[in-house]
């Protein structure tokens, strides 16, 4: 490693030098010919930037360290997303990237976030900072012809710009509660997600209402064009409160045959969508990875934990490489629906590394199919262990 390197926040005015360096990475193509010009708009975003620089002061690296509310087990909690990881293609190999990303999570660590999620690039290369896969969706291609069966519940309209972004914030945030990992959005990002008119970028959002005239479901979705005259229907959003919102949605779905081929959408894993459909055949599946979770604070995200019904107890002896106080023995005491954790010195019932417990904490997979997997230390306790850490439903639709 390069010593003389320095990792830090960058000032306002280095938020151009860290977008180019970012466009260079990404080839993103942008133009910085009127930066100059502009140069509040240039800063935008430096609050949340971290960059490395070699010890001539040329930034070789950087990334995004991004504040955002998150649910977890009827929760709301802090978690660090992490965007925008860039390394200058000269730069590359000599340790910028893996320096800078240990020292934001221990900046994340002192600043108090539970979790730190992110989309890799590779998951082999971020599970040496202790992330691991934490959600998985479903690509569904489903031709609209499979949708007849339907049957139409409730209203259908298109969202009116002024009126009803506030009844969809009210549906999506309903959608989320009892589900982990789902971001809890601000007033900026809700902004971006109004933001397209359907009339020129063919980008739409529908609500469906009961017939006491409450919504009940939304979907925003694009018009792809496959070829000269056909499209598929790409889903951006699909959110729903009930069975009759879900399969009535479809029905309204299905009323756009003539416009649409395919219907085009990443399912969350828990819904069991061929029992939906009469004819499985007609659905093509793909399993997708949808980004990797890291735990941050150990002791904080195992107290928040939502146990079971029943009681149990047990000791975890957990490993981090990076973050030495969550490296420890825990007690665990439940009794539904209060949860103790406090730091032992008794034997453990169980060994895990702080990756599985990412994995096991927010319900992403349980330990019996750890131990399938050869992950897992176990003494004892297997019965308590497994009550604890069950599988949950897990949902997250915005990318950064």
């Amino acid at each position: 490693m390069e010593s003389g390197m320095i990792a830090r926040p960058i000032r306002p005015e280095e938020k151009i030098e860290a977008s180019k360096l970012q466009s260079i990475a990404f080839l993103l193509g942008r133009d910085f010919s009127q930066s100059a010009n502009n140069p509040d708009q240039a800063r935008e975003g430096y609050e949340s930037t971290r960059a490395i620089f070699s010890k001539e002061g040329k930034m070789c690296a950087c990334l995004e360290l991004l504040p955002y509310k998150a649910t977890f087990d009827g929760h709301i909690v802090d978690l660090a997303g992490l965007g925008g990881v860039a390394t200058l293609p000269e730069e590359r190999g000599k340790a910028y990237m893996p320096r800078l990303i240990s020292k934001s999570i221990g900046e994340m660590a002192e600043s108090g976030y539970v979790f730190s999620y992110l989309y890799p690039f590779s998951h082999s290369y971020y599970r040496r900072f202790g992330y691991e896969l934490n959600m998985t969706s479903r690509r569904l291609k489903i031709p609209l012809y499979s949708m007849s069966h339907f049957k139409k519940e409730g209203t259908i309209s298109l969202l009116r710009k002024g009126v009803d972004e506030d009844i969809v914030k009210g549906v999506y945030e309903e959608f989320i509660r009892d589900l982990n990992l789902a971001i809890v959005r601000d007033e900026s990002s809700w902004q971006s997600f109004f933001a397209k008119d359907p009339y020129k970028d063919n980008i739409f959002i529908y609500l469906l209402h009961d017939d006491k005239a409450r919504t009940r479901a939304y979907i925003k979705f694009e018009a792809i064009k496959t070829s000269q005259y056909s499209h598929d229907m790409q889903v951006i959003e699909f959110v729903w409160l009930d069975n009759k919102a879900l399969t009535g949605m479809f029905a309204f779905i299905f009323d756009h045959t003539s416009q649409f081929e395919n219907f085009i959408w990443d399912c969350p894993m828990y819904l069991d969508i061929l029992s939906l459909f009469p004819e499985p055949y007609d659905i093509k599946q793909q399993i997708i990875p949808n980004g990797m979770n890291r735990i941050i604070n150990l002791k904080g995200a195992l107290g928040l934990m939502r146990p079971a019904k029943g009681k149990g107890q047990f000791v975890l002896e957990a490993r981090d490489e990076l973050l030495d106080k969550n490296s420890a023995r825990y007690s665990i005491r439940w009794d539904y629906p209060i949860i103790e954790v406090e730091q032992t010195i008794k034997e453990p019932d169980i060994r895990l590394d702080i990756k599985d417990l990412s994995q096991l904490v927010t319900g992403y997979q349980t330990v019996r199919a750890l131990i399938e997997a050869g992950k897992v230390e176990l003494s004892g306790k297997i019965d308590q262990v497994d009550s604890l850490f069950t599988y949950k439903k897990l949902y997250i639709n915005d990318k950064f």
